[in-house]
């Protein structure tokens, strides 16, 4: 059997794949966050009250449903296999992160949350992202959405891959309005708690 070695070829080229789309990523993605940010900090300056609903939003959904599109054959089909399809793949990867975390991060320094919100939010993150991530597990045989997923790019029947990744999206979704409607509960309660009756939106008025 003929041994493989990582040659330096090989990892030059990994590092353009990964490191030239991070950072195109980064300055997109994140610039296009900040930007968001701002819309949302305006917003919630002049209707504070808007704050505490905002949270039922399932934008973790739409991000992880365009992570797993952006991880599918949809840019080989454009692009081809090579460098320039996987460096597009990461790049879009970053470039929805960044966006992500950008905004949320502004947004929760400019107007911030509850302590339990925040730990709400994070389970909610990753009850979403954990949806997604089990699409992988086809790969080893755990069956589950997953597998019909990868026979659809394996026989090249995408209408099939793209059922069952419609279908995990829509899961998700059910998923992340109701751990939203828990995290906007949480958030009225901890309103309710403010001593002066004020609730949270004095807080981010201020």
């Amino acid at each position: 059997m003929e041994e493989l070695n990582i040659s330096s070829t090989g990892v030059v080229a990994h590092f353009l794949i990964s490191g030239i789309p991070w950072l195109v990523g980064i300055v997109a993605g994140g610039g296009l966050g900040v930007l968001c940010a701002l819309g949302i900090h305006a917003l919630f300056s002049t209707r504070p009250e808007l704050r505490r609903p905002s949270v039922m939003l399932p934008w973790r959904t739409l991000v992880m449903g365009l992570l797993m599109v952006a991880w599918s054959p949809f840019i080989v089909v454009f692009l081809g296999l090579g460098a320039i399809a996987g460096g597009a793949m990461v790049g879009a990867w970053v470039f929805l992160l960044a966006l992500a975390f950008t905004a949320a991060t502004l947004i929760e320094h400019w107007h911030p949350s509850p302590l339990g919100v925040q730990l709400i939010a994070g389970a909610r993150t990753l009850a979403v992202a954990s949806g997604m991530i089990a699409i992988g597990v086809g790969v080893i045989g755990g069956g589950g959405i997953g597998h019909l997923i990868l026979e659809g790019v394996r026989l090249l029947q995408y209408d099939l891959m793209w059922r069952g990744l419609l279908t995990v999206i829509a899961l998700a979704l059910v998923l992340d309005l109701l751990l939203g409607i828990v995290q906007a509960f949480a958030f009225n309660l901890a309103g309710m708690e403010q001593p002066d009756g004020s609730g949270i939106e004095a807080q981010t008025a201020s």
